[in-house]
């Protein structure tokens, strides 16, 4: 089967422990997320609470090597849905690399 997706990008999946610190428009709200997927673009998280459609954030993946500088990045929330176990999914596009 052909791959449909679309993208620019190809996604790497992660599941990786990331911390979100909301910028705009509520600044130093912290939240603990696991990025379940990564672009040169965007990613995607999995989090407890809905954010707010535009909201601006700073994304930190520490990195498990000392070889493998952490990601550290300012992304905006371009989508959120509530899932049926009650997590949330977002997806962010990042906007800069810190």
């Amino acid at each position: 089967m052909l791959n449909e997706d679309k993208r620019n990008f190809r996604r790497m999946q992660l599941n990786a422990r990331a911390k979100l610190t909301t910028l705009e428009p509520i600044a130093d709200q912290q939240f603990d997320v696991v990025c379940v997927d990564l672009s040169a673009t965007g990613l995607s998280v999995h989090l407890d609470e809905l954010l707010e459609l535009g909201t601006i954030v700073k994304v930190n993946i520490d990195s498990t090597s000392p070889a493998i500088a952490p990601l550290d990045a300012t992304a905006r929330v371009v989508r959120a849905s509530k899932e049926s176990d009650g997590t949330v999914t977002a997806g962010l596009e990042i906007m800069q690399f810190n």
